[in-house]
């Protein structure tokens, strides 16, 4: 008898090292949570795909077809990360930037579960499901993809993760759905405390990173919140505020553009880092706001032509064919009016450039509605000269909550203003071709001009001459020296 407890103690004992052994204390793990700014709301773009660190991967919470992944294995962090046919995300440059500031023995794990339009009542372990039954269909299919229950999901595949590493964190981007509720903080505090729990961490035991959300002066709808989102750190003293400051939007006032999805997720990577007492870390992508580009529509695109514009869709207004110039009545629409509907949900981008910078509260507007006072998606042009919106992802922002557009019935495309003051039109188009390559780059037609660094000192006399990668001004544009 004696001998039988001792093959089993020596089982029990071998069975617990071989437990511990499976678990890799170098592969930190962030938990990513939030509604659609976490679910990733930019398009995927080439540099998004290019040079994935070895040491930095993703979990799925979902199934993928394309390409193949099953829910809770582990793959290289090739976006998306959230789900299937989701975008770019604050993760996706998180975890870049981690792995190039930690030692080369250490990896990083994360695992997204976010649903666009979610409020965090919904991201909530006690959610009941018969509550989603009066919500929109599109809502409705998103939450099924996780059983009708975010938390759940998530803390499912945490727990199988935990197997293999070591939870480090929390990454949340939420709020939009809860604009300015005070309430807010106390619920936040629920779901994290429950997700502590319910991994058996100590409470307050691990870092909760909260993305403020696109900032007012930037054109957000929500930026209200981020006065709530500040003093989450009194209620929870591990959360960590990260700042939103300077980064664009795409125009529907709640989305952040491709650009400020990268920046923001460096700064949550800078925000972890200082857990950790690295307070200078090294960050490869640029703050600076990419050079606006100028494209023109080409071969399978589809032009709106200006000679069928309509400028009294609203108001009366006038159009000049020749010059392109549209002069709107007061508080009036002009552009094209389409009976039956279009379908542009064949195209990625929507492209509206004028010939002149505006000054007359300008806005392009997309309308899925026969009726001209149902709510549209809108962009405004702030002053520039361009909009180019992501057809896949445009909003509306409803009293009832945050609705994608159906790009597949369109009724009406145009231009909103103030009236009475020249709005220059230089063409309107829709096409599948990246707006933003071209200024990715290199202008190998200006060779023989001399070469600027951004702080105009002269560093070179052609471009030809200048070694080190990084962004110069040459003959008056910027060139990215790869």
């Amino acid at each position: 008898m004696k001998i039988l407890k001792s093959i089993l103690l020596g089982l029990s004992v071998m069975a617990s090292s071989i437990t511990a052994d499976a678990q890799d204390p170098n592969f930190h793990i962030y938990l990513c949570y939030g509604q659609s700014n976490m679910e990733g709301n930019a398009l995927v773009e080439n540099i998004d795909k290019q040079n994935i660190p070895d040491r930095f991967k993703m979990m799925p919470a979902v199934n993928y077809n394309n390409p193949q992944r099953h829910m809770g294995e582990w793959y290289e962090a090739m976006p998306p990360l959230c789900r299937e046919y989701t975008g770019l995300t604050p993760a996706d440059w998180f975890g870049r930037t981690m792995v190039e500031n930690l030692p080369e023995d250490i990896k990083i794990g994360v695992i997204n579960v976010a649903v666009g339009g979610a409020p965090i009542e919904d991201l909530d372990k006690d959610l009941d499901p018969a509550t989603l039954a009066s919500k929109a269909e599109w809502y409705k299919n998103y939450m099924l993809q996780y059983d009708n229950s975010p938390y759940n999901r998530l803390l499912e595949c945490a727990k199988k993760a935990k197997e293999d590493g070591v939870i480090k964190g929390i990454l949340l981007h939420q709020g939009e759905s809860n604009n300015c509720q005070e309430a807010w903080c106390g619920k936040v505090k629920k779901v994290y405390d429950d997700l502590l729990a319910d991994l058996g961490l100590e409470p307050n035991s691990i870092p909760l990173l909260v993305g403020e959300t696109v900032r007012s002066e930037m054109g957000g709808y929500c930026g209200g919140h981020n006065t709530v989102i500040a003093k989450l750190p009194k209620t929870i003293p591990t959360a960590k505020v990260v700042s939103s400051a300077n980064l664009e939007q795409k125009g529907d006032g709640l989305h952040f553009t491709a650009h400020a999805y990268r920046v923001l997720g460096c700064r949550y990577a800078a925000a972890m880092l200082e857990t950790m007492g690295i307070t200078d870390p090294k960050v490869s992508y640029s703050e600076e706001i990419p050079e606006v580009p100028h494209p023109d529509p080409a071969e399978g695109d589809f032009i709106f032509d200006l000679n069928t514009f309509n400028p009294t869709i609203w108001e009366k207004g006038t159009f000049d064919v020749g010059t392109g110039v549209f002069v709107g009545g007061q508080y009036g629409f002009g552009g094209w009016e389409f009976n039956p509907a279009i379908d542009l949900s064949g195209y990625k981008y929507l492209v509206a450039e004028l010939n002149q910078p505006e000054e007359n509260g300008l806005e392009l507007r997309v309308f899925d509605t026969a009726s001209y006072w149902e709510e549209p998606y809108s962009a405004k042009f702030g002053g520039g000269v361009i909009v180019i919106s992501e057809l896949d992802g445009m909003m509306k922002n409803l009293p009832s909550g945050i609705t994608p557009l159906n790009t597949s019935e369109v009724y009406r495309v145009g231009f909103w203003c103030y009236g009475n003051s020249p709005i220059h039109i230089k063409h309107v188009f829709a096409t599948n071709n990246n707006p933003y390559e071209s200024v990715n780059a290199l202008q190998s037609d200006k060779t023989n001009a001399e070469v600027y660094n951004l702080q105009g000192i002269k560093v070179a006399s052609s471009i030809a001459e200048v070694s080190a990668s990084g962004i110069y001004i040459s003959d008056g544009k910027k060139i990215k020296k790869p």
